[in-house]
């Protein structure tokens, strides 16, 4: 009784944690400006809220929307003020619609401001707490299904990582709705029974997050069949695998199902009604603008050139090279040193025949694959977006890198210190 105690108070004490540093960032590290990191974005939900609140004509298809000075192409200066004091006498204002996707966080958001009145600062602590609940679940089924340090260095990361801490309460990028799908996949990994149920979970996630922005999309849908590819080349029961390999294919079909609804949803609203037309401008102006592919009968804008050129060797050596914190107290001009180093430990165990020395290997190839997908299909985009692209590391990379550093050093700790001991037992004798 005494135990379970213990462990729900310790559950509650590191989220209350997570909590405070994803909303006041209490450690302080600012290796990322905090307090108004891409304000730039949630810039467009709040023009919607505020759209709505004044019925400002303009277009209503999408719930992001750009509030401009008539006349000119400026954003207007201090939304948040215009929500609340707005004098349509002393500021002009037209809406541009924002049409890369569907923008469903501009109308929730809207509806939360304008019909139940829930201030900005609720919202952004919703955002914290529903993230701080995935990471701490996320990390308990690590701690189950694998062991504690990997479960200890999962929680660390996301505690201390400066860009799971900066885009956690954003209200456009609604960070929390990434991790859900990873969350749902660690269930089902520990009950593949449980898949009927939350499979049709993981669609609704996928749909949802598409709906708010395709930004990072093949990395979280990778992130759902990370657990159950490890399961696979760990399990030595033909019938488990089989099984295992069965449900890994309907979670990537469910993933693309959900990917394709949304850009259908996406279609029609865009081509006024045709799905054809919409899907086709959304190809022209966005995938092509955004990725790997290069369109020759498509025409991109000049400023788009140089993401376009770049090769994906190019893009992955500009996020190879951190000007941030890794986490805090880890600088990232080691993060090249601890790929290397992970490499390295890697061979030794599999040289050394370590125990689940293969099973870590799986992790790390997978991890790794996870993050590449967007910087390699989505190469253009995260060319132009090195300020927040660095985020995708920590799907996992990060997080498994780490612990296998700590673990071999825990290890050769251990191995040293039982060798001393025994050393000294010797002499005394």
């Amino acid at each position: 009784m005494k135990k379970n105690i213990i462990k729900i108070i310790t559950l509650i004490v590191l989220t209350l944690l997570l909590i405070l540093n994803y909303s006041k960032n209490i450690f302080e590290d600012n290796s990322i400006e905090f307090s108004n990191f891409q304000s730039d974005s949630e810039f467009i939900v709040f023009s919607k809220i505020f759209q709505d609140k004044y019925n400002v004509e303009g277009q209503r298809k999408y719930g992001l929307i750009n509030a401009i000075e008539k006349g000119t192409n400026k954003r207007v200066e201090n939304i948040w003020n215009l929500i609340e004091n707005y004098n349509e006498e002393e500021t002009e204002v037209e809406m541009v619609e924002y049409p890369a996707n569907l923008g469903l966080q501009g109308f929730f958001y809207s509806y939360l401001y304008n019909n139940l009145n829930m201030p900005f600062w609720v919202m952004k602590f919703i955002c914290c707490f529903l993230l701080a609940i995935i990471v701490i679940s996320i990390c308990t089924i690590i701690y189950k299904k694998y062991s504690r340090l990997m479960a200890v260095v999962f929680y660390i990361t996301f505690l201390l990582s400066p860009w799971i801490v900066v885009f956690a309460r954003n209200l456009y990028w609604i960070e929390f709705i990434w991790f859900l799908p990873m969350l749902l996949s660690l269930m089902i990994s520990i009950n593949y029974k449980h898949k009927k149920i939350l499979v049709p979970c993981i669609f609704f996630t996928i749909l949802i997050k598409c709906l708010c922005g395709y930004e990072y999309i093949t990395t979280i849908m990778l992130s759902t069949i990370v657990f159950f590819v490890v399961d696979f080349f760990d399990e030595e029961y033909k019938e488990k695998r089989k099984e295992i390999f069965k449900t890994t294919i309907i979670v990537g079909i469910s993933c693309l199902l959900a990917f394709a609804l949304a850009i259908c949803i996406h279609g029609i609203i865009r081509g006024d009604g045709n799905l054809q037309k919409g899907i086709i401008e959304i190809y022209e102006k966005d995938i092509v603008r955004r990725t790997i592919i290069d369109d020759d009968n498509v025409e991109v804008a000049s400023k788009y050139k140089a993401s376009k050129s770049a090769s994906a060797i190019e893009v992955i050596k500009l996020f190879t090279s951190f000007k941030t914190n890794i986490i805090l107290g880890i600088e990232g001009r080691f993060f090249r040193l601890m790929c290397i180093g992970t490499i390295a430990i890697l061979v030794y165990n599999i040289i050394n025949k370590k125990k689940n020395s293969y099973r870590d290997l799986v992790m790390f190839i997978m991890f790794l694959s996870t993050t590449l997908s967007w910087f390699i299909l989505g190469k253009a985009h995260s060319y132009c977006h090195t300020h927040l692209n660095f985020v995708l590391w920590y799907f996992g990379f990060v997080q498994i890198c780490l612990y296998i550093i700590f673990k071999f050093i825990c290890e050769k700790s251990y191995c040293i210190g039982k060798a001393i001991n025994e050393a000294q037992e010797e002499e005394k004798i």
